[in-house]
């Protein structure tokens, strides 16, 4: 666990015995907040560090040590994302309002919280959590229009692409030539894996999905099925290429599956359920491979 929980929360082995990592950690920036010792339970331990967690340093002052306060936000997320979301959400607004009388601060947490939460090589991927953080720099007046342009538009895919809303449907041409829509392919799981051939991940991905066995096995009972799409478009030399990618998949290309899907990664998976919702998205191919081996 990480140095915040460490900190703050009891670090519990396997076998119940609390882990002697103090060694292990490096000296924080600034005192992390202790829950009490009559909170019992993880959720009551969790929810008072993260609503604490900020009390202790002044974020409208100047941030002189960078590297310090980027460890002290990595811990930060780390309880973050084990609290209650309504607990988040309020911790998330406090630090940004506290922040807001120091623009350079307001703008450099905002992209702290991009790079954590938000860009590809993310620590975790968290809509939730990263949501409040830029909406919080969309409702600031001290922020100018043009520094809000592509946080707008990272709201606008995460919005139309929120995990429990129907997926957006669009029309693809697959490798035959023929236009198919998302919202006419059905299975208890379908796998959006969105994918480029100039991408050697892409491949790797392509190649360890083609053989996994476990996964053929869903595939061939109709339980599952994968839809391989290439956002640069159709082109015949694609088509020839992409053939070859397994015979059991859909596979298809759109030009406009960037614009309509929050493709973080390259490869991106999305997961849908039999009525087409997003259960997860932008998942890496080893968490695709464990959903279907565990």
């Amino acid at each position: 666990m990480a140095a915040l929980l460490v900190m703050a929360l009891p670090a519990v082995c396997q076998n119940g015995a609390v882990a002697d990592t103090a060694a292990a950690k490096p000296k924080p920036l600034f005192q992390y907040p202790v829950a009490p010792d009559t909170m019992k339970t993880l959720e009551a331990r969790t929810n008072y560090v993260t609503a604490h967690f900020w009390d202790e340093f002044d974020v409208s002052k100047p941030i002189r040590d960078k590297a310090g306060f980027e460890q002290a936000f990595h811990d930060y997320l780390e309880v973050v994302k084990l609290s209650n979301p309504n607990v988040m959400l309020a911790s998330v607004r406090n630090l940004m309002n506290h922040a807001q009388s120091n623009l350079p601060n307001f703008l450099y947490i905002a992209d702290l919280a991009e790079r954590s939460l938000y860009d590809q090589g993310a620590e975790y991927y968290s809509d939730e959590v990263y949501m409040p953080f830029i909406q919080s720099v969309m409702e600031s007046k001290r922020v100018k229009s043009d520094e809000k342009e592509r946080y707008k538009i990272q709201l606008e895919k995460m919005g139309k692409n929120a995990i429990g809303q129907p997926a957006p449907d669009f029309e693809f041409t697959d490798v035959n030539g023929n236009k198919q829509k998302l919202s006419d392919i059905h299975a208890d799981v379908v796998l959006l894996f969105f994918n480029t051939r100039d991408c050697e991940d892409c491949s790797i991905a392509r190649t360890r999905l083609s053989t996994d066995v476990t996964i053929n096995s869903f595939i061939s009972k109709g339980n599952v099925k994968i839809v391989s799409i290439t956002p640069d478009g159709y082109s015949t030399e694609w088509a020839e290429s992409a053939k070859k990618d397994a015979d059991n998949w859909i596979i298809g290309a759109s030009d406009k599956a960037d614009e309509i899907f929050d493709i973080r990664l390259s490869p991106s998976f999305y997961v849908l359920d039999k009525d087409g919702k997003i259960l997860n998205k932008n998942v890496p191919l080893e968490g695709v491979k464990y959903m279907f081996n565990e």
